[in-house]
């Protein structure tokens, strides 16, 4: 087996380039790029026909944006580190709107759960804030008291981690249902899998009963390298870590009537690579995908952890990833590099 490249498009005229997990709306292919411009840094938002590759619009902002999403009214949101939110037009490029997060500077925004979304500052910003779109404001704030990372919500809560601290929140009222830390490490950015929540840090995944926030069992790894991606598949987790390694275990849950029970983790295999792997991974049937620093895409058994195949990139993944469209394969990567790949014989 191998992975085949179908089509490949080049960001020209920038350097210093890296890249952010592509979207798909319809048949257009969105990535932002981040690169050195004039003594900064800049961004460019480059939509793909994703049939031909052919670019069909872009739009430049004189920032940093840390991530793009779909807006509730199928359009293009940007999350930018200055604090704005701006929608896009996806056929077009053109601005719709542009909102206050009220923030100076902010990190990744989470996913919309009942058009509302959460972000956590950075850089000194040591805000977070629920967002509105039904009211196009911010409906609540709170002081975390440090620098914050990519929050989840799920089922009208709200997750996020703030250096050694992981906190739910109500999404709704912003009240804080329970707080747990790590005094050890930094932990990064959570997962909702059932009732559990799992969040890494450096050599180790915490995992929380998501109710009480009450510590049920904490994976450990050999070495104290950061854990940032990690992702769910029916009793397995998989995540790699910032020393190229990558894992799978085995997560047996026991309940106990109404008690939070107990949570058994198994190493089932471990992968080496020679590249940091900081971007979440992807399940496709019975394997397990993700991107590297060593420039490489990695394709394993999600069984038994061996490699199916690899394809060499020509930038590192950073914070990028990889999106599936049924048996097609996008990523973009550093120096401004995007594929669409498949799978063949």
């Amino acid at each position: 087996m191998k992975l085949k490249k179908l089509l490949e498009y080049k960001l020209k005229g920038e350097r210093n380039v890296s890249a952010r997990k592509p979207l798909i709306i319809g048949d257009h292919l969105i990535i932002v790029f981040t690169f050195h411009k004039k003594g900064g840094i800049a961004s460019r938002v480059v939509c793909l026909d994703k049939n031909t590759f052919d670019a069909v619009w872009e739009y430049d902002y004189l920032f940093v944006i840390n991530n793009i999403q779909q807006s509730p009214s199928n359009n293009i949101l940007v999350c930018c580190m200055d604090g704005k939110l701006v929608e896009l037009d996806a056929t077009n490029g053109e601005t719709l709107n542009m909102y206050e997060l009220d923030m100076y500077r902010c990190g990744t925004a989470s996913l919309i759960f009942d058009n509302k979304l959460l972000v956590g500052g950075v850089q000194k910003t040591t805000t977070i804030n629920c967002f509105d779109f039904n009211s196009s404001e911010v409906k609540w704030s709170f002081d975390s008291q440090g620098h914050s990372y990519k929050p989840v919500v799920d089922s009208g809560k709200a997750y996020i981690c703030t250096q050694h601290t992981i906190r739910c929140f109500d999404l709704n009222t912003g009240m804080v249902l329970w707080e747990a830390s790590e005094e050890s490490t930094y932990m990064f950015n959570p997962i909702v899998y059932g009732d559990l929540v799992m969040v890494g840090g450096h050599g180790l995944v915490n995992i929380y009963h998501n109710e009480s926030g009450k510590l049920l069992n904490q994976i450990k790894t050999e070495m104290a390298e950061a854990i940032r991606s990690i992702i769910a598949d029916g009793d397995c987790i998989f995540f790699g870590d910032e020393a190229g390694e990558f894992y799978s275990f085995k997560i047996n849950r026991e309940k106990n009537g109404l008690d939070e029970g107990h949570v058994e983790c198994e190493l089932l295999w471990k992968f080496s690579t020679k590249g940091s792997i900081q971007s979440f991974p992807v399940i496709s049937g019975d394997q397990v995908l993700f991107v590297n620093d060593d420039n490489k895409m990695v394709c394993l058994n999600k069984i038994s952890g061996d490699q199916l195949c690899t394809f060499n990139t020509k930038g590192e993944a950073s914070t990028s990833g990889i999106i599936m469209e049924e048996e097609i394969i996008y990523t973009a990567v550093g120096k401004g590099f995007v594929y669409k790949l498949e799978q063949a014989n």
